[in-house]
């Protein structure tokens, strides 16, 4: 990927301790997000994103 490129699905991601956050982005090659719980999602708040990794790791 190029150094400041937008990915190609632009997805906003406001984690800035994340590997993958670069200026207010997801940079990830792919995003993976589960429900919460076991099921369904009922709103946002339900929702995880899995892709997640410390800067620091």
């Amino acid at each position: 990927m190029q150094s400041g490129a937008h990915p190609k699905m632009e997805v906003m991601c406001h984690v800035s301790n994340c590997r993958f956050y670069k200026n207010d982005y997801c940079h990830a090659d792919k995003i993976e997000v589960n429900p919460k719980h076991a099921g369904r999602a009922h709103t946002s708040d339900d929702a995880l994103c899995s892709t997640f990794i410390p800067q620091n790791r």
